[in-house]
């Protein structure tokens, strides 16, 4: 891993990596469908799923788009809703880790779509941050 730096994710640190983001077109999302507007955003997800998940527990996915809260991306299998996840964003300016929660994981083409939402007041201390039904 190239990055410069290694963050815990947080809307600050989101809005930075965001920062040099310029779109070239308008969102295609309904007015006041999502609280913050998700760009597309080529990258690695890192994820790690609950101990009680079935298989490799420790996958990579393909960043869709990213917001300052959540983010959507590929996978080769699927995450059900509402399983907690941890997941570190690579890219080369930085590395972000922190904690979501799975809001949808749709069947694509090629793998799953699974969409997240971000858990920005996640404790690492806390022994049930990770959790669901995979």
């Amino acid at each position: 891993m190239d990055a410069e730096k290694i963050l815990k994710l947080s809307p600050d640190v989101l809005r930075e990596l965001l920062g040099g983001l310029k779109p070239a077109t308008f969102s295609k999302q309904e007015p006041h469908r999502r609280s913050a507007e998700r760009w597309p955003f080529p990258g690695t997800v890192e994820v790690w799923l609950p101990d009680d998940c079935y298989g490799d527990r420790h996958l990579l996915a393909t960043l869709h788009n990213l917001s300052v809260g959540g983010l959507a991306m590929r996978t080769r299998r699927p995450v059900p809703s509402d399983t907690r996840i941890s997941l570190a964003i690579h890219q080369p300016e930085m590395s972000c880790y922190g904690h979501a929660i799975v809001r949808h994981c749709t069947s694509a083409p090629v793998g799953y779509l699974v969409g997240v939402e971000f858990l920005f007041s996640q404790s690492e201390d806390d022994p049930d941050h990770v959790g669901g039904d995979c």
